[in-house]
């Protein structure tokens, strides 16, 4: 009867530690981009669409890498969180978060636009320039954007290129589904020029073979990337602070230092 009691009792105890346990785990759902090099790639080049995965703290995800994740993961993993982690391509990414279906998103950049339903982390997880690429020989001759008024410049559906760009109506703005597709359109001659992110867009042409075949025009601006959530989620503010507090914390520990370099 001693034993019977006893083991009730550890049974008893081993399910309030578990059940504790389970309460205070925190989770956060977090969409991002799978063709963002040097940002979040898939890292041989090739994956699903999209990739569901969980990641505990100290864990990682062999499929997916980049700069912006490394420092995403670990600064909510600092924080205690499990990741469940979403890649997939922007508009689907945009569509998730604001559905409801994601908490967080990233990397995403300021505009006046977002700044109405989305709330951003104080630090940013990377920075992106933004400037137009050209066909060789082309006859824009540079004055800022007022030089494109006039002309056809695709861009990738639903990017962010500044208020600026937002304002400038004189220019006959092409949305496209991809950068490839924008490049190739380019290359066709049906666009008179390809405005995009100096980094992710230079990685793009080196995987098609396309590297030095077009010129770029002077960026007309830039933008710091942070993660967001919708402010009419009760529970943005408190993860977006997490993530602030989580990367604070890399940064005192050394490891912010070690992704920077890693990446470098």
């Amino acid at each position: 009867m001693q034993w019977r009691r006893g083991s009730f009792l550890a049974t008893l105890c081993l399910t309030v530690w578990a059940t504790s346990y389970a309460a205070e785990e925190k989770r956060v759902r977090i969409a991002t981009l799978y063709d963002y090099h040097p940002y979040g790639f898939y890292a041989e080049g090739e994956g699903p669409p999209i990739l569901e995965v969980v990641v505990p703290p100290g864990g990682d995800v062999s499929e997916f890498r980049g700069y912006s994740w490394d420092i995403v993961r670990e600064s909510f993993h600092a924080q205690g969180y499990t990741i469940e982690l979403v890649v997939t391509h922007w508009a689907r990414a945009m569509a998730s978060v604001m559905e409801g279906s994601v908490d967080l998103l990233y990397p995403t950049g300021k505009n006046s636009e977002r700044l109405a339903y989305f709330s951003y982390s104080e630090s940013p997880v990377n920075d992106a320039s933004f400037l137009v690429y050209v066909n060789q020989g082309t006859d824009v001759e540079w004055r800022g954007l007022a030089s494109l008024e006039g002309k056809t410049i695709g861009m990738v559906r639903d990017y962010n290129l500044g208020d600026e760009w937002n304002e400038r109506e004189g220019i006959s703005k092409y949305s496209l589904n991809s950068i490839e597709q924008g490049f190739r359109m380019l290359q066709r001659g049906r666009l008179d020029g390809f405005a995009g992110y100096e980094a992710i867009w230079d990685n793009v042409l080196q995987q098609m073979g396309l590297q030095g075949q077009f010129d770029k025009l002077p960026d007309f601006g830039a933008s710091r990337e942070y993660v967001v959530g919708l402010k009419r989620d009760p529970g943005t503010e408190q993860r977006l602070r997490d993530f602030d507090a989580g990367l604070q914390a890399i940064k005192e520990s050394g490891e912010y230092q070690r992704i920077v370099e890693h990446w470098r």
